[in-house]
């Protein structure tokens, strides 16, 4: 090949190279432009659930003179009168059948409730009637109600409903009400009860 070849292709390689250059720095510029539009965009900024949230501080407003707290002349207090003994017994019963209504979809409180019913000729219609004041008198009446609590307190997910049940600190309150003492809360039943 001639010089002159060589000086050619030396030029085109030049060109190809500057090109390639150019091609690279705009490039370059491009992406440099779209990071500092997203820097811009963000910052300051945070997003919560992909809504962005400026954390700029406000502006501060003129604020007038500062005024002497001169207080009030009285204080007043507002206090509900105590329910009466028949108004709290009624809200005790009314709890209670709420808790209980939480857990009538149980099966095994169902088949007790109707057993216990049973066994007591109708005193005793459901697991509340077990923890009010007159229980002594309906189990030397019946004592059936002791075999139906002792077979059902075998079955392991009746005995932990009847847990929950009777450690409900509502149900416990409520139970002292009607029974009229608030030093014995009613214990749960065991298994060999």
């Amino acid at each position: 090949m001639s010089k002159k070849s060589y000086i050619f292709i030396g030029l085109i390689v030049t060109a190809l190279i500057y090109m390639g250059a150019v091609r690279a720095y705009q490039f370059y510029q491009q992406k440099a432009a779209e990071w500092e539009a997203e820097r811009q965009e963000t910052q300051g900024t945070f997003s919560f659930q992909n809504i962005p949230v400026s954390l700029a501080a406000p502006q501060a407003a003129p604020v007038s003179a500062p005024v002497l707290f001169q207080g009030t002349k009285g204080e007043f207090f507002i206090e509900e009168k105590p329910l009466s003994k028949e108004d709290a017994d009624k809200q005790a019963i009314d709890t209670i059948e709420s808790i209980l209504a939480d857990f009538s979809d149980e099966e095994n409180l169902k088949q007790f409730n109707k057993e216990l019913a049973e066994a007591s000729d109708g005193k005793a219609v459901d697991i509340s009637d077990l923890s009010n004041g007159n229980l002594a008198q309906v189990m030397q009446q019946n004592p059936e109600i002791v075999g139906v609590v002792s077979k059902h307190m075998q079955n392991p997910d009746f005995a932990k409903t009847v847990q929950e049940i009777f450690t409900n600190p509502q149900f416990v309150q409520s139970i002292q009400q009607l029974q009229g003492t608030t030093r014995n809360a009613p214990q749960p039943l065991k298994k060999d009860e």
